[in-house]
């Protein structure tokens, strides 16, 4: 007897006072809603983000303190942990103003 899974699962929307939910049904059986999901990428994403920010940061450190007074080695640990520094605080700034742009949309409450 072979088995197989269903990949072709209905789809439903409702809207009701300008919000709207979409629930994908799953072919393991549970309901997944689309705010859920795009939830759990951003949380993801913030999580990355945060792990390569670390990472840059010790490696930076590493860097300056393997340089043995080289200046160019030096600015290049610097500037690798200014570009970090940069890089996280665009990345915040930009997830604020998603926040604040969800809670200012009808359509998208709750997304995060």
């Amino acid at each position: 007897m072979e088995k197989y899974i269903n990949i072709i699962n209905p789809v439903f929307a409702q809207c009701s006072n300008s919000q709207c939910s979409v629930t994908i049904t799953s072919p393991f059986g549970n309901a997944l809603s689309l705010t859920n999901i795009f939830s759990s990428i951003f949380n993801l994403f913030y999580f990355i983000v945060g792990i390569v920010f670390f990472v840059l940061i010790i490696v930076s450190g590493i860097r300056i303190i393997t340089s043995n007074g080289s200046r160019e080695k030096v600015s290049k640990a610097q500037s690798t942990l200014i570009y970090a520094i940069i890089g996280l605080t665009l990345i915040v700034f930009a997830g604020i103003i998603i926040k604040v742009l969800s809670s200012a949309v009808p359509i998208f409450n709750g997304l995060l």
